[in-house]
């Protein structure tokens, strides 16, 4: 009669029994990497999404209001002199609410420009001024989370204003 002695049993047992442990260890490894990235994902594509527009807008804007906007200390304001799109003076202002940076453009409502799910820690805005040009020179930090993970970073980001070059 052939079959199976019990040793034989136990030590296939025990292979698959390791076997289904190193499966389910690098399954969770696996998803673990999925989080870490898609975190890393929101960061950086809400940086992007935020800096981008706020870049843009400095870059378009005639002037500074000086006796509004907030250099150096933390949560920043910059209210930027500029004009609509018939021409009109206007201004757009960046600033932190809520942990979301916002965006209003003159009399209309603020607006959002970064994820639901990032949260905006700090906004630091400097003044560069210098004999042929003004800029403006944004800190950004943001975090965003997922049950125990957390990842936060710094996103910095420089634009000159128009006719200041």
């Amino acid at each position: 009669m052939k079959g199976y002695t019990l040793v034989e049993a136990i030590i296939y047992l025990a292979i698959l029994a390791i076997l289904t442990v190193t499966f389910i260890s690098l399954l969770f490894t696996m998803v673990q990497a999925y989080t870490e990235f898609r975190l890393a994902r929101d960061l950086v594509s809400s940086a992007a999404l935020g800096l981008e527009r706020l870049v843009r807008e400095t870059r378009q804007a005639a002037s500074v209001d000086l006796g509004l906007s907030v250099f150096g200390t933390p949560p920043g304001r910059l209210v930027l002199n500029t004009t609509d799109e018939t021409g009109l003076p206007a201004t757009v202002e960046f600033y932190l609410a809520a942990g979301t940076l916002m965006v209003k453009e003159g009399a209309a409502a603020a607006a959002s420009t970064t994820a639901a799910r990032v949260n905006v820690d700090n906004l630091v805005f400097w003044q560069i001024n210098t004999v042929e040009s003004q800029a403006v020179k944004v800190e950004l930090t943001l975090s965003v989370s997922r049950g125990v993970l957390v990842r936060t970073e710094k996103f910095y980001a420089t634009a000159v204003l128009r006719g200041s070059y």
